[in-house]
């Protein structure tokens, strides 16, 4: 074969175009001409991983200079929350504005804080419609994300499309065969092949991405009307130094909810904490600090001032319909904000451990997430975990007759350390969810949980018997004898602890006798110092029964209209 020759035009350090010919039959020569940036442009093209941590790079660098400031922490409370924000000021300022923050920021609220060298002076923030600042036109994060995406699928697909021209250029000439140009050949073929395999990878790809960032777009939720808050500040900087702003906005919070797993088997409860949080600030928190509170700052600071208690005659008419001693009633207390109803999200699991930092204080507990949260601003809320604790428990089975002929399992432990505010709570029992009820330790020593009917327990509920006499000095007293019986017989084939509840009938008058019997006799009477509630409690072996009786004899005037007597 006769030897190629290849030239070079150049004019300076351009290249203008390279001619590339094999000798053809008959002498005569088949040229191809081409530009010999393509196979390097090709190269930095499907080179894409670098490309693109380069592009993400600049990017991230390009958003904070042009954003001034960043919210360093959020602190999330039930019905609102405190925003920190850190602002960028360089040397020379004279002024300062910050735009797009939430049009609801409590003014009041507003705090700017600099360091010594910074002078502030007078601080301004008004209203103004969002669509007369395009800085603010809300993007959704999904958005942004989905089209770089596309961007830098788009840039790999020129890349091939220019990868494949350059082969096919190659391909086109007409040179005589032989063992180089067969190597040649089959090299072509193989780039060529991996080429439009990832060209049809990418197009699977393109569609894809197209979809979703057609679906982001539609679900974008918030609106590009309303208003925004701008806040102005004059200043004197002769140094570069960093200011810290802080602000209240309503409309946001937390709230806790519980699940409670109770291991029948082995006698223990785990209790998780988790908080429901959302936000509808119009102003999206990515990636922030966040800290949640149960302090409530909307809360009346102060007890109600005690209206003096005065005595003074009264006009007859007036007098008539009247109370003779009148007390003046203490003014209403003004109605509590009540807190934002937050949507429930549900969350799948993680290996990494998420559990809150929890601070103890005298009057409020805080709890500091260990990741970063981004909480859009259109109240759509999320879920996140404040930690877990396994305990011991005591399983009960309670029965209160009067009420129904069942036993429910309950699980009883003392009371756990630490702020529980009152919330809902999910019940898993041996791993299968049974309900849900609401956890409110309130002022008592121990925490019971129910954890639905067990069916171990046969309960029998023997009807009423009611015996009725005149007694006393010619008839002058009524009475009147009730006889209650229940059977609980135990199925299963472990012991259990029984619990069994009646209401006894308690007398609030001299004239009003009752006198009682129970057999066997009770555990306990005024149960949690509740008057008249009776307990018993004694362990229940597999197979075993026990008969329950109460005896109530209670004797009233004959003529007394005596109410709770049926």
């Amino acid at each position: 074969m006769a030897d190629q020759r290849l030239t070079r035009k150049t004019a300076g350090r351009k290249c203008a175009s390279t001619v590339i010919a094999w000798p053809a039959q008959g002498g005569k020569a088949m040229q191809r001409r081409f530009t010999p940036r393509a196979p390097r442009l090709a190269r930095r093209l499907l080179s894409l991983p670098a490309l693109a941590v380069l592009a993400a790079s600049g990017a991230a660098g390009a958003a904070r200079a042009a954003d001034a400031s960043t919210i360093s922490q959020v602190l999330l409370y039930p019905g609102g929350a405190q925003v920190d924000r850190t602002l960028t000021v360089a040397a020379g300022a004279t002024q300062l504005r910050l735009a797009c923050l939430p049009a609801s920021l409590e003014r009041e609220s507003v705090q700017l804080q600099a360091p010594a060298h910074i002078a502030l002076g007078e601080l301004q923030i008004e209203t103004v419609p969002r669509a007369q600042l395009p800085e603010c036109r809300p993007v959704d994060p999904r958005v942004r994300e989905l089209e770089a995406q596309r961007n830098l699928l788009e840039a790999e697909q020129g890349g091939v499309e220019l990868s494949l021209g350059y082969l096919k250029g190659l391909s086109d000439t007409g040179a005589k065969g032989g063992p180089a140009l067969a190597a040649t050949l089959d090299s072509l073929r193989r780039n060529a092949q991996d080429l439009l395999t990832r060209q049809q990878a990418l197009k699977l790809k393109m569609a894809e991405v197209e979809a979703q960032l057609g679906a982001a777009k539609a679900e974008l939720a918030q609106p590009e009307g309303g208003q925004v808050s701008v806040l102005r500040v004059r200043l004197s900087a002769p140094q570069a130094g960093e200011l810290q702003l802080r602000y209240r906005v309503p409309d946001s919070g937390w709230t806790p909810q519980y699940r409670a797993r109770l291991d029948t088997a082995a006698g223990t409860l785990q209790l998780d904490r988790v908080a429901q949080i959302a936000q509808n600030s119009g102003e999206d928190w990515t990636q922030v600090r966040l800290r949640l509170s149960t302090a409530q700052p909307r809360q009346r600071v102060a007890s109600i001032g005690l209206a003096p208690w005065t005595l003074a005659l009264l006009p007859p008419v007036q007098a008539e319909a009247r109370t003779a001693f009148p007390i003046a009633a203490a003014p209403a207390a003004p109605p509590r904000a009540p807190a934002p109803m937050l949507e429930r999200i549900a969350v799948s699991g993680s290996a990494v451990r998420f559990d809150a930092s929890v601070f103890e204080g005298d009057f409020a507990t805080e709890y500091e997430l260990p990741q970063r949260v981004s909480l859009r601003g259109n109240g759509q809320g999320t879920t996140v975990s404040l930690g877990s604790q396994t305990v011991g428990a005591k399983q009960l089975s309670r029965v209160q007759p009067q009420i129904e002929a069942a036993a429910y399992l309950l699980a009883e432990i003392a009371r756990p350390d630490g702020a529980w505010p009152r919330g809902p709570v999910q019940l898993f029992r041996d791993g299968t969810l049974v309900g849900e009820s609401m956890l409110s330790l309130g002022s008592g020593k121990t925490l019971s949980l129910p954890f639905g009917r067990d069916e171990r327990l046969r309960v029998r509920v023997d009807p009423e018997k009611r015996e009725g006499a005149d007694a006393g000095f010619i008839g002058a007293r009524r009475e009147q004898q009730l006889t209650r019986q229940w059977l609980v017989e135990n199925l299963g084939k472990r012991p259990v602890t029984l619990q069994v509840l009646e209401a006894a009938p308690v007398s609030q008058h001299e004239d009003i006798r009752v006198e009682t019997r129970f057999t066997p006799p009770v555990s306990e009477a005024n149960w949690r110092e509740q008057p008249g509630i009776q307990l018993w409690e004694l362990p229940l072996a597999p197979g075993a029964a026990q008969t329950f009786q109460a005896v109530y004899r209670i004797s009233v005037p004959k003529d007394a209209r005596v109410s709770g007597m049926r």
